[in-house]
């Protein structure tokens, strides 16, 4: 029951906050009724009464929260805010529109107050740029209809940020003086809400997403407004029911590219009238026949345009859409149109990359093909039901991908397990205490290392038969080394690698499970128990570093470095120790693997001897440059050799793994397009983590599936397709709407 307070102490004009100052990290969460809540929170939570357009006092509610409060703000609408700790939230199964990251507040202008607030939040100076800012009274209903839209992201200038990454909004007030940043929370993910996605809608909730607040430049409130409801009545391509595979299929976002040729003065008024006429077109009422022949039109001109050279003094480049109708293509459209009115130096342009959440783009200096290199995960990134939608989407490649499996009596369950738990095996170790160990994963290291290249195999089969991509590079994260090698077929039969990776006393017993590699490095006997664990740190490397010269962390081994992150490995008692004397935090990843540790380099002649395998006779061409960590000099395609590859694989997997000094070698070599190539998208966010930090700023990384979002329709790899368009990577159409082939099933 929760328990209901007085008023509110009036609000007082008090200094600003530090600026050094943690961030708050406080959750939002809209909720209905409060007895849909975990008995627990209903008992702890304070209510207070709010009239409409009461400003709530927030510097005291945020010192409430803070002091471990939880609160329920209520409204006359019977709508509750509850504000809470994001831990509390979490624990709680709460799922937040908003995290409140900064409150600054005091006898300040309000863009003074939003930089002291943006310090607090310590976001970096890219997200102050590019996150919306709405100026406007702090009273709660309107804060809470701002963070239903901003959870919907149907702020429509809100869209940059950096990736992997919530986005971020600033609101702003004048009376009383204060500002607060807010960042995305994991509610309502959606692109548009149900209304907009529907046949019809109303009118005025539609214009309502597209709020001049939220639009840079000028335009006619109600034409745009009426030009999105007219273009109600197509959504999307309609097909025949025969006709269902495809990355774009009836139902699923699709993809529409624009193809323009400019030099870098014409580029932003050719992009704008581009996205102009799009927008045009897609307003009026089209037939799906009409439709589906403009679409062809373009896809045509783009596949042209990969192989053809533009005319002189001009270059090729591409704008991409996605949305599930006309118009949420529409108003993606007008996200882009709306960051590039905001560009006003031309100075600003070899470093703009324009991507809407919805996973439209837009890039100013295309990398290109030369620049593409494929990332295979390591192990760990398997999920219930991962790339399960590309069997509809793709069917051809994943009989084929089957079938090689059954040949090798290899079950397509192993390769893709579909009945993996979907709860986290991650505890946290916070600043005051340490969590209790959390049970031992599902899987073991061989069954997660062979998943991990399943979906390897299957996603690179679909890129490079289906799209035809051609990477020039390719790297491996840990066990990904591996993956690499047996997806882009360099050896014979890969799949036969499946059962012996199940069956190995290496993966079984020596670097996991018994662990008796460790056992020999520790020099104990049978007798002595070994509590292995595996920690993530957000803290760099060189603070560690004399700590382990520490007779007391002898069994803690810094494993892998990824620039602002690590992992630790070793004893558990030990690595939480140690992590305690740093005063960090650490996530456990209840994982018994030791590799790249001493033990490991006990095992490297059995690795070397395990992936000596037989190389394919023909293999499928062009083949990238492999960048091995466990070798300096790359490896060639023309000139590879099993021995070779064997040796810098077991080298990868038997000491430290550097990823900042792997990726600064394939920079140094040219790759900066780095697409991965596995389920979820964790090495492609360590990658762009490094990004303008460790690494150069002109590296992109990205993925092509994610667990939380998109797996379901594959939105994910069509985000990578369009990404892939901007920067003018040559690849083929024709597996994005294999129906527009079969013009008989278009529905008229």
């Amino acid at each position: 029951m929760s328990k209901a307070i007085g008023p509110m102490p009036h609000i007082e004009v008090k200094p600003a906050e530090s600026a050094a100052e943690k961030p708050l990290r406080l959750a939002l969460c809209l909720v209905e009724e409060e007895q849909s809540l975990a008995p627990k929170l209903r008992a702890a939570l304070r209510t207070i009464a709010f009239d409409s357009n009461q400003v709530p006092d927030w510097p005291w509610l945020v010192a409430e929260v803070k002091a471990g409060a939880s609160l329920s703000l209520a409204l006359p609408s019977k709508q509750r805010l509850l504000l809470l700790s994001a831990v509390d939230a979490a624990q709680a199964r709460l799922h937040p529109q908003a995290l409140l990251q900064a409150l600054s507040h005091g006898a300040h202008k309000p863009q003074q107050l939003l930089k002291q607030a943006w310090q607090q939040a310590k976001r970096p100076e890219i997200e102050e740029r590019d996150t919306l800012f709405l100026e406007q009274s702090l009273e709660l209903e309107p804060l809470c209809l701002q963070l239903e839209a901003f959870a919907k992201r149907r702020l429509a200038q809100k869209m940059a940020g950096l990736p992997f990454q919530g986005k971020s909004l600033a609101l702003a007030s004048n009376s009383p003086a204060m500002a607060l940043i807010l960042s995305q929370g994991t509610a309502l993910s959606g692109s548009y809400d149900k209304t907009a996605l529907s046949g019809s809608c109303d009118k005025t909730a539609l214009s309502d997403s597209c709020d001049e607040t939220a639009l840079s430049g000028s335009y006619d409130k109600t034409a745009l407004s009426d030009s999105c409801v007219s273009s109600f009545c197509v959504s999307g391509l309609a097909f025949g029911k025969e006709s269902s595979s495809g990355l774009c299929s009836q139902g699923a976002p699709w993809l529409l590219p624009l193809t323009l040729i400019a030099n870098p003065k014409t580029l932003l008024s050719e992009a704008q009238t581009a996205l102009q006429q799009a927008q045009s077109r897609l307003s009026q009422s089209m037939s799906a026949d009409a439709l589906a022949r403009w679409l062809t039109d373009e896809l045509k001109t783009l596949e042209q345009s990969f192989s053809g050279t533009a005319p002189e003094g001009g270059e090729y480049y591409s704008l991409a859409l996605i949305g599930k109708d006309a118009a949420e293509l529409i108003a993606e459209s007008e996200l882009l149109l709306g960051q590039l009115r905001k560009i006003t130096s031309l100075a600003k342009l070899p470093e703009l990359e324009l991507i809407t959440p919805n996973g439209s783009v837009f890039c100013a200096q295309p990398l290109g093909p030369a620049r593409l290199c494929f990332v295979y995960p390591g192990v760990g990134t398997a999920y219930h039901g991962m790339l399960g939608a590309l069997k509809q989407a793709f069917p051809k490649s994943y009989a084929d991908f089957e079938a090689a499996a059954t040949a090798e009596n290899v079950a397509l369950s192993t390769l893709l397990p579909a009945a993996l738990s979907d709860a986290s095996n991650e505890t946290t170790l916070s600043d005051k205490g340490e969590a209790a160990p959390s049970p031992a994963p599902t899987m073991t290291l061989a069954e997660q290392a062979v998943a991990g290249v399943g979906a390897s195999v299957l996603l690179t089969q679909i890129l490079r038969r289906e799209f035809k991509l051609r990477p020039a590079f390719a790297i491996g994260y840990s066990m990904g080394e591996a993956a690499m090698f047996a997806a882009n077929g360099v050896w014979d039969k890969p799949f036969a690698l499946v059962k012996p990776t199940l069956e190995s006393r290496i993966f079984s017993e020596q670097i996991s499970g018994a662990l008796t590699a460790v056992r020999q490095e520790w020099q104990l006997d049978t007798r002595d128990a070994i509590c292995w664990n595996s920690f993530l740190l957000r803290i760099d490397t060189g603070s560690i570093t004399p700590l382990l010269q520490n007779p007391a962390y002898s069994r803690v081994y810094l494993a892998i470095r990824q620039g602002p992150s690590c992992v630790l490995a070793g004893d558990e008692a030990q690595c939480r120790a140690l992590i305690k004397a740093l005063g960090k935090r650490g996530v456990a990843a209840n994982r018994v693997t030791a590799m790249h540790t001493p033990a490991a380099l006990r095992v490297k002649p059995e690795l070397t001897a395990f992936y000596d395998r037989p190389l394919s006779g023909e293999l499928e061409q062009p083949q990238p440059i492999y960048i091995s960590a466990g070798s300096e000099q790359p490896l060639k395609p023309a000139r590879l050799e099993r021995k070779q590859i064997a040796e810098t694989i077991a080298t990868c997997f038997s000491q430290p793994l550097d990823v900042e000094s792997l990726l600064q070698r394939a920079r140094k070599h040219g790759a900066q397009l780095f697409l991965e190539v596995g389920a979820d998208s964790q090495t492609s966010s360590i990658i762009q983590a490094m990004a303008g930090k460790q690494l150069s700023s002109d590296i992109k990384a990205f993925g092509c599936d994610r667990k939380h979002s998109g797996a379901a329709d594959n939105k994910a790899l069509l985000k990578a397709l369009a990404r892939l368009i901007s920067h003018r990577v040559p690849l083929a159409t024709a597996a994005l709407y294999p129906q527009l082939a079969r013009p008989d099933n278009l529905v008229t």
